[in-house]
């Protein structure tokens, strides 16, 4: 059976440097911006990013389907979605420095969670599982000179909650799970996924 090929359903470079980072080569497919739209889960933060995931996987395909393009028997399609959820408040990307402000205002000193929702499968729409990745973190009690510093560092734009646990800010601690996920894309259970759906392709030839 031919090299698994991959695809990657985002525009993250976050995600794009964890894969990289880790020695994949894969293509990419950025969703479009309505394959978020109108979303808003009543089953919570997990519900919400599991459900996101599947629309971005479905997004691509579709897009693939609308140009024409050749799919690969080898291709597995990987598509995921962050936000993170403190004290039962969503928080996805924010939309300004002032939504970034209100977030970390609510985030510093307390406990919170990371919540990604990751699709993996063939790249033919079939047997596409997707799973749930959680990260508890505590943020510390930072003081208003490091949340402007942080703020005027733009830092926070296009991340969950408005932090990066990349950034190495000092004031964020995992307690439990994977620091992967916090910054993305959960490394760890995407090799397991990828192991199953290569599983999955090779078996099915």
């Amino acid at each position: 059976m031919p090299q698994i090929q991959l695809l990657l359903a985002s525009g993250s470079p976050q995600r794009k440097r964890l894969l990289s980072d880790a020695g994949y080569s894969f293509e990419i497919v950025v969703p479009n911006d309505s394959a978020e739209c109108g979303i808003c889960s009543s089953g919570g933060p997990a519900a919400l990013v599991v459900e996101l995931a599947q629309r971005k996987a479905a997004d691509v395909l579709e897009q693939m389907a609308e140009r024409g393009q050749k799919i690969d028997a080898s291709c597995i399609l990987i598509a995921c979605d962050t936000v993170a959820e403190c004290d039962g408040a969503v928080l996805g990307k924010p939309r300004d420095e002032e939504h970034a402000r209100s977030m970390l205002e609510r985030l510093r000193g307390n406990v919170h969670r990371v919540y990604s929702g990751l699709c993996v499968g063939a790249c033919s729409g079939s047997s596409l599982e997707t799973r749930l990745a959680v990260t508890e973190l505590r943020m510390d009690s930072i003081s208003d000179r490091q949340l402007d510093d942080y703020l005027a560092s733009g830092l926070w734009r296009g991340k969950a909650g408005a932090f990066g646990y990349q950034d190495r800010v000092g004031w964020l601690h995992i307690l439990e799970g994977s620091e992967s996920n916090v910054v993305g894309l959960p490394m760890e259970l995407l090799r397991e996924m990828l192991s199953n759906a290569e599983f999955g392709l090779r078996n099915s030839e």
